[in-house]
Protein backbone atom coordinates (compact mmCIF):
# COMPACT_ATOMS: atom_id res chain seq x y z
CA UNK A 1 0.00 0.00 0.00
CA UNK A 2 1.04 3.30 -1.01
CA UNK A 3 2.20 5.74 2.21
CA UNK A 4 -0.26 8.68 2.46
CA UNK A 5 1.98 11.27 1.88
CA UNK A 6 3.33 10.16 -1.54
CA UNK A 7 -0.31 10.37 -3.28
CA UNK A 8 0.03 7.55 -5.45
CA UNK A 9 -2.86 5.49 -4.07
CA UNK A 10 -6.51 6.26 -4.69
CA UNK A 11 -7.09 6.56 -0.69
CA UNK A 12 -4.07 8.73 -0.42
CA UNK A 13 -4.91 10.62 -3.28
CA UNK A 14 -8.68 11.30 -2.13
CA UNK A 15 -7.03 12.23 0.96
CA UNK A 16 -4.93 15.18 -0.24
CA UNK A 17 -7.94 16.08 -2.49
CA UNK A 18 -10.23 16.63 0.61
CA UNK A 19 -7.74 18.40 2.22
CA UNK A 20 -7.21 20.87 -0.08
CA UNK A 21 -10.64 21.10 -0.91
CA UNK A 22 -11.30 21.55 2.89
CA UNK A 23 -13.43 19.09 4.05
CA UNK A 24 -16.62 18.74 5.39
CA UNK A 25 -15.86 22.52 7.03
CA UNK A 26 -15.80 24.15 3.37
CA UNK A 27 -18.69 21.85 2.25
CA UNK A 28 -21.08 22.83 4.64
CA UNK A 29 -19.64 26.80 4.24
CA UNK A 30 -20.40 26.94 1.18
CA UNK A 31 -23.02 28.76 -0.92
CA UNK A 32 -23.86 26.52 -3.64
CA UNK A 33 -24.13 23.82 -1.05
CA UNK A 34 -27.16 25.69 0.53
CA UNK A 35 -28.33 27.28 -2.67
CA UNK A 36 -28.65 23.72 -3.90
CA UNK A 37 -30.85 22.66 -1.02
CA UNK A 38 -32.72 25.89 -1.14
CA UNK A 39 -33.49 24.73 -4.97
CA UNK A 40 -34.14 20.87 -3.77
CA UNK A 41 -36.81 22.32 -1.97
CA UNK A 42 -38.32 24.51 -4.47
CA UNK A 43 -38.46 21.45 -6.82
CA UNK A 44 -39.72 18.85 -4.65
CA UNK A 45 -42.71 18.32 -6.73
CA UNK A 46 -40.95 17.54 -9.74
CA UNK A 47 -38.28 14.78 -8.32
CA UNK A 48 -40.56 13.17 -5.73
CA UNK A 49 -43.25 12.26 -8.36
CA UNK A 50 -41.78 12.34 -12.46
CA UNK A 51 -38.69 10.39 -13.87
CA UNK A 52 -36.15 13.52 -12.35
CA UNK A 53 -33.39 11.00 -13.53
CA UNK A 54 -34.24 11.69 -17.43
CA UNK A 55 -32.53 15.32 -16.67
CA UNK A 56 -29.81 14.52 -14.93
CA UNK A 57 -28.67 12.30 -17.65
CA UNK A 58 -29.06 15.09 -20.19
CA UNK A 59 -27.55 17.63 -19.07
CA UNK A 60 -24.66 15.98 -16.82
CA UNK A 61 -22.25 14.38 -19.41
CA UNK A 62 -22.02 18.09 -20.99
CA UNK A 63 -21.57 20.10 -18.00
CA UNK A 64 -18.78 16.82 -17.18
CA UNK A 65 -17.41 17.60 -20.21
CA UNK A 66 -17.38 21.12 -20.26
CA UNK A 67 -15.99 20.54 -16.41
CA UNK A 68 -12.76 18.30 -18.04
CA UNK A 69 -12.18 20.92 -20.59
CA UNK A 70 -12.06 24.18 -17.65
CA UNK A 71 -10.05 21.80 -15.65
CA UNK A 72 -7.47 21.04 -18.64
CA UNK A 73 -7.33 24.64 -19.56
CA UNK A 74 -6.37 25.70 -15.57
CA UNK A 75 -3.80 23.28 -15.93
CA UNK A 76 -2.02 24.65 -18.59
CA UNK A 77 -2.82 28.46 -17.41
CA UNK A 78 0.13 30.76 -16.58
CA UNK A 79 4.15 30.48 -17.29
CA UNK A 80 6.12 28.26 -15.30
CA UNK A 81 7.13 31.12 -13.43
CA UNK A 82 3.74 32.07 -12.45
CA UNK A 83 2.49 28.34 -11.62
CA UNK A 84 5.47 27.85 -9.77
CA UNK A 85 4.81 30.90 -7.99
CA UNK A 86 0.98 29.63 -6.60
CA UNK A 87 2.05 25.82 -6.70
CA UNK A 88 3.82 24.07 -3.55
CA UNK A 89 3.82 24.82 -0.17
CA UNK A 90 5.59 27.97 0.92
CA UNK A 91 7.14 26.74 4.97
CA UNK A 92 3.52 29.02 6.21
CA UNK A 93 1.02 26.86 7.78
CA UNK A 94 1.90 22.56 8.43
CA UNK A 95 -0.73 21.02 6.08
CA UNK A 96 -2.18 24.03 4.20
CA UNK A 97 -2.64 23.49 0.88
CA UNK A 98 -0.99 25.60 -1.82
CA UNK A 99 -3.62 27.97 -3.85
CA UNK A 100 -2.76 25.62 -6.98
CA UNK A 101 -3.87 23.07 -5.20
CA UNK A 102 -6.74 24.68 -4.17
CA UNK A 103 -8.31 25.44 -7.23
CA UNK A 104 -7.45 21.90 -8.47
CA UNK A 105 -9.19 20.41 -5.13
CA UNK A 106 -12.26 22.60 -6.49
CA UNK A 107 -12.14 21.23 -9.85
CA UNK A 108 -12.06 17.42 -8.59
CA UNK A 109 -14.92 17.95 -6.23
CA UNK A 110 -17.15 19.55 -9.17
CA UNK A 111 -15.91 16.27 -11.14
CA UNK A 112 -17.19 13.70 -9.04
CA UNK A 113 -20.05 15.67 -7.38
CA UNK A 114 -21.31 15.28 -11.45
CA UNK A 115 -19.73 11.26 -11.89
CA UNK A 116 -21.93 10.64 -8.53
CA UNK A 117 -25.11 12.46 -9.94
CA UNK A 118 -24.83 10.39 -13.06
CA UNK A 119 -24.44 7.18 -11.32
CA UNK A 120 -27.11 7.97 -8.88
CA UNK A 121 -29.49 8.96 -11.70
CA UNK A 122 -28.40 5.85 -13.75
CA UNK A 123 -29.34 3.24 -10.24
CA UNK A 124 -32.85 5.09 -10.65
CA UNK A 125 -33.63 5.11 -13.75
CA UNK A 126 -32.81 1.39 -13.45
CA UNK A 127 -34.32 0.47 -10.39
CA UNK A 128 -37.92 2.04 -11.39
CA UNK A 129 -40.40 -0.70 -11.37
CA UNK A 130 -42.64 -1.92 -8.84
CA UNK A 131 -40.77 -4.45 -6.66
CA UNK A 132 -43.79 -6.71 -6.06
CA UNK A 133 -45.96 -7.55 -2.97
CA UNK A 134 -43.40 -8.52 -0.53
CA UNK A 135 -41.10 -5.62 -1.28
CA UNK A 136 -43.91 -2.93 -1.33
CA UNK A 137 -42.59 -0.84 1.22
CA UNK A 138 -39.53 0.03 -0.85
CA UNK A 139 -41.98 2.17 -3.06
CA UNK A 140 -42.53 4.39 0.02
CA UNK A 141 -38.91 4.93 0.99
CA UNK A 142 -37.33 5.47 -2.25
CA UNK A 143 -38.07 9.60 -2.37
CA UNK A 144 -35.50 9.20 0.15
CA UNK A 145 -32.92 8.25 -2.79
CA UNK A 146 -34.53 10.49 -5.59
CA UNK A 147 -34.08 13.51 -2.84
CA UNK A 148 -30.18 12.48 -2.70
CA UNK A 149 -30.10 12.30 -6.38
CA UNK A 150 -31.60 15.12 -7.64
CA UNK A 151 -29.84 17.20 -4.73
CA UNK A 152 -26.56 16.13 -6.35
CA UNK A 153 -27.85 16.71 -9.84
CA UNK A 154 -28.66 20.63 -8.10
CA UNK A 155 -25.39 20.66 -6.17
CA UNK A 156 -23.21 20.10 -9.71
CA UNK A 157 -24.92 22.76 -11.39
CA UNK A 158 -24.36 25.14 -8.63
CA UNK A 159 -20.90 24.04 -8.50
CA UNK A 160 -20.63 25.37 -12.06
CA UNK A 161 -20.86 28.81 -11.00
CA UNK A 162 -18.01 27.91 -8.14
CA UNK A 163 -15.13 26.31 -10.67
CA UNK A 164 -16.06 29.27 -12.63
CA UNK A 165 -15.24 32.11 -9.57
CA UNK A 166 -12.19 29.02 -9.52
CA UNK A 167 -10.72 29.88 -12.94
CA UNK A 168 -11.52 33.57 -12.82
CA UNK A 169 -9.62 33.72 -9.23
CA UNK A 170 -6.67 31.67 -11.25
CA UNK A 171 -7.16 35.04 -14.34
CA UNK A 172 -7.01 37.59 -11.53
CA UNK A 173 -3.75 36.11 -9.39
CA UNK A 174 -2.13 36.01 -13.09
CA UNK A 175 -3.47 39.42 -13.61
CA UNK A 176 -1.56 40.87 -10.82
CA UNK A 177 1.32 38.74 -11.37
CA UNK A 178 1.79 40.06 -14.85
CA UNK A 179 1.21 43.81 -13.16
CA UNK A 180 3.78 43.02 -10.62
CA UNK A 181 6.06 42.04 -13.32
CA UNK A 182 5.29 45.24 -15.42
CA UNK A 183 6.18 47.48 -12.48
CA UNK A 184 9.54 45.29 -12.59
CA UNK A 185 10.16 46.45 -15.86
CA UNK A 186 9.80 50.25 -15.36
Amino acid sequence: MADKQDGHGLRAILSVYWQAYGGWRAVFASPFFWLSAVLLLLTARYWYADTWWEQTLSVMPNLLGFTLGGFAVFLGFGDEKFKGLIAGEDGGTPGESSPYMEVCSAFLHFVLIQVLSLIVAVIAKATNFYPGDCLAWLVEVRWIGYLMGYWLFLYGICLAAAAAIAIFRVAFWFDQYQTANKDDDR
